[in-house]
């Protein structure tokens, strides 16, 4: 059947020819949809139901990881995210939270990004049974995409993501439309994909990308087919314009909110174009900083991350439509475009992506970004199905509905495939990791003190408890990395109880004390200031973690002046002529709050470039082992603790020693098998391990070897645990070696008799 005699068909024939089982009998011939069908089958609605509940199932019980702190925050006080600000997703967010009566404002976002990523599947759906007419095809893109990890872990979390996947999913669509719609009326369908593009643009930049191949295409195809007026070109850039508006929240924010946590001064058109630019996060690169990107390792990344992600059938079947595409006039245009887009955004990013590839958490940041390319790849996926199958009904006819079925079962169990591999890992309903983690970053704090942060995880988990659960309302919480930007004063003074402005000046800049050097004084602070005004006032500052930038680190005076020392899960500011005793840090590290759960201690429930995998391992070695030895033993020589006055106070030790043995006894959970599992680390053991062999020395009258040996015995468990989890070039391999040799010699049944265990 061509062209012609297709289109003198009635609309009931030719709709019953492209969906019924049977598909086109011409399959090389124009396979168009009829452009006044705009009918959805009931399979994409079940679809969507199907994608919707699962993601809503999944939704995040509390604040994600990431960047998701900033987006509740800014939604939450009508604010400002940071570059370039995210005003659709900030603004529909606030809106909802006005009208959504249950839950947190962070499960509130949560909620709402859910259905956003279930709506975003369905659109790439019927986007791909738009371009193919077969439903398999449709099933196979739509659940290769939604139900990967990648895509499904960040669109049920306050995210950006799965609005940009809503958007693109919408630009590949109007693709479709646009060729598959009479050339008078296609003037129209290129305002409505104008106006779509400047939403986009209101949310993820990277859809620019696309943006930019779509619009080409669509302008050269109007101006070949002399199919757009002048006043018509005008109206297209004027729709565009319009779909930036949502770009007024920033002024709006500026003028009608008070939120104690925003980003940037939007009082000025320069403040607004800053962030929009993304300035001062680097523009069009993931890191501020000259890190050159490393094309050919990023390009790799993708292609693995692709294949691991959208499962090795998606994967074949896209490269089977990128071999056999050119042969189906009906989508030989189209495939072209989304590959176009596809070779720009890849070709541009893998230059662009300037980060640390050596670092787990940030090739994880990385791999968010694949998602606007994995959409395109799991719809041509789909396509590649169809092709498949068109030639292999044009070589079997009689065999149609048999290969027809074949291929709906196989994609049905391919999609559900993919949902059970990834729904344990993306079943965050009882994540509350990060309330926890900024819980037990603010519990150590006394009242009425200041904490500075440096951190996404610490920083968006404590603001988010201070300023919208009204969680610790007496300690001003303090990001590090704002305080350093002109604008962080005047935005953000009105929201501190206790914060001074060093000398009322405005921000901190690590050049401070050499500007002054030269008879330069800027409207500058540097740490040592912050710390001088805040001693000299009484009120106690607490940080958790300074910053270890390279400008940052330049900073060194206060260090003459000040130490950090470990309290509790924080480090207090300490002046060096106010040192802490021994007894008042044993006394806080006995009585500290912290809650300990599973989820927030082990680090093996993780993926390794997640960042809850991160803060477990920050979580177990600051708060419950390193940090005791760090504070009270720092300046032991070695193992063996020669020319330490502390090896000579026993109680001390003991008491350190209990303080460890709680800490392990607090972090044994059961596994899956219901027996006794200990989280830990390597140096954990080994850190415990110190302690015992101190104790073991401190034991030296003949009357005293029974404890001697219990100790001894605590002390080679413990560092054969740690020669288990270290590697072959840990340098304190060797020494530890060497002791649990001349322990295990001296006393042979050091591990084996009763009378060497300890009561506690």
């Amino acid at each position: 059947m061509g062209l012609k005699s297709r289109k003198n068909a009635s609309p009931h024939s030719r709709r019953k020819s492209e969906n019924s089982p049977e598909g086109p009998k011409d399959y090389n011939s124009d396979f168009e949809s009829n452009k006044d069908d705009i009918t959805l089958p009931w399979h994409s609605l079940a679809a969507l139901g199907i994608f919707v509940s699962v993601y809503v199932k999944c939704t995040s019980a509390s604040i994600p990881t990431g960047d998701a702190g900033d987006f509740i925050i800014s939604a939450h006080h009508f604010g400002v995210a940071h570059p370039p600000g995210y005003p659709l997703y900030v603004s529909l967010g606030h809106l909802w939270m006005r009208v959504f009566p249950f839950g947190s404002p962070a499960y509130k976002l949560n909620f709402l990004t859910s259905i956003i990523g279930g709506v975003a599947a369905f659109i790439l759906y019927i986007t791909t049974y738009r371009l193919t007419g077969f439903a398999p095809s449709a099933v196979l893109a739509s659940s290769a995409f939604a139900f990967s990890h990648l895509t499904w872990f960040h669109s049920i979390g306050a995210e950006i993501f799965a609005l940009n996947n809503l958007f693109c999913g919408l630009l590949l669509y109007w693709v479709i439309k646009f060729q598959r719609t009479s050339v008078e009326s296609r003037a129209w369908v290129a305002m409505e994909a104008s106006f779509i593009s400047g939403l986009s643009m209101c949310n993820q930049h990277t859809s620019i990308l696309y943006i930019g191949v779509i619009g080409l295409w669509m302008f050269i195809s109007l101006i070949r087919d002399q199919a757009i007026t002048g006043r018509q070109f005008m109206q297209t850039g004027i729709t565009f314009s319009l779909g930036l508006l949502p770009y007024l929240q920033l002024p709006l924010s500026a003028y009608l909110s008070s939120s104690p946590s925003t980003w940037g001064n939007h009082k000025t058109l320069s403040g607004v174009v800053t962030h929009i630019m993304r300035n001062e996060y680097g523009s069009f690169r993931l890191h501020a900083h000259d890190r050159t990107a490393d094309f050919a390792a990023n390009l790799r990344l993708f292609i693995s991350d692709m294949v691991h992600e959208l499962g090795i059938p998606t994967a074949l079947f896209f490269v089977f439509c990128l071999l056999t595409f050119r042969r189906f006039s009906s989508v030989k245009t189209i495939v072209y475009v989304y590959t176009g887009a596809l070779m720009l955004y890849t070709a541009f990013f893998c230059k662009q992506a300037n980060i640390d590839l050596t670092s787990a958490i940030f090739v994880g940041i990385l791999e968010r970004f694949w998602m606007q390319a994995n959409l395109v790849i799991s719809l041509l996926g789909g396509c590649g199905l169809w092709t498949l199958y068109s030639l292999l009904v044009k070589r079997y006819p009689n065999l149609e509905r048999n290969i027809y079925m074949i291929l709906s079962i196989g994609s049905v169990l391919f999609g559900a495939r993919q949902a059970i591999n990834n729904f344990s890992s993306c079943d965050m309903s009882n994540n509350n990791m990060m309330e926890l983690y900024g819980r037990n970053i603010l519990d150590g704090l006394p009242p009425n003190s200041v904490l500075l942060l440096s951190g996404d995880e610490s920083s968006y988990s404590t603001r988010y408890l201070r300023y919208c659960t009204g969680y610790r309302e007496d300690v001003d919480v303090i990001d590090q990395e704002m305080l350093g930007y002109p604008w962080y004063k005047e935005t953000h003074q009105h929201s501190f109880n206790h914060f001074i402005f060093p000398y009322n000046r405005t921000f901190y800049a690590w050049y401070t004390k050499l500007a002054r050097s030269r008879g330069q004084d800027y409207d500058t602070f540097d740490y040592k200031d912050l710390f001088d005004v805040h001693f000299q006032a009484g009120i106690p500052v607490y940080v958790f973690d300074l910053m270890d930038k390279t400008d940052e680190a330049k900073d060194k005076e206060w260090q003459d002046h000040y130490e950090v020392e470990q309290d509790d899960f924080v480090q207090e500011v300490r002046r060096k002529d106010h040192p802490q005793t021994l007894d008042t840090l044993l006394e806080k590290m006995e009585s500290r709050k912290a809650t300990y759960t599973r989820q927030l201690c082990d680090k093996s429930l993780y993926p390794e470039r997640s960042w809850e995998r991160s803060i477990a391992e920050k979580f177990c070695s600051r708060q419950l082992l390193i940090a005791p030895i760090n504070a009270g033993l720092q300046s032991i020589p070695d193992v063996y603790g020669q020319g330490h006055l502390l090896i000579e106070n026993r109680p001390a030790i003991i008491r350190i020693f209990k303080i460890l043995r709680r800490a392990q006894e607090t972090l044994t959970f059961k596994d899956g098998n219901g027996n006794d599992e200990l989280v830990l680390g390597q140096s954990d053991y080994y850190n415990l391990g110190v302690v015992s062999w101190m104790l073991f020395k401190n034991y030296k009258r003949t009357d005293e070897l029974l404890e001697a040996h219990k100790y001894g015995r605590v002390t080679v468990e413990q560092w054969t645990l740690f020669l288990e989890k270290s590697s072959d070039v840990e340098p304190k391999k060797q020494i530890t070696e060497q002791i649990i040799k001349t322990l295990l010699e001296g006393v042979p049944d050091l591990l084996t008799n009763k009378d060497y265990e300890l009561p506690f």
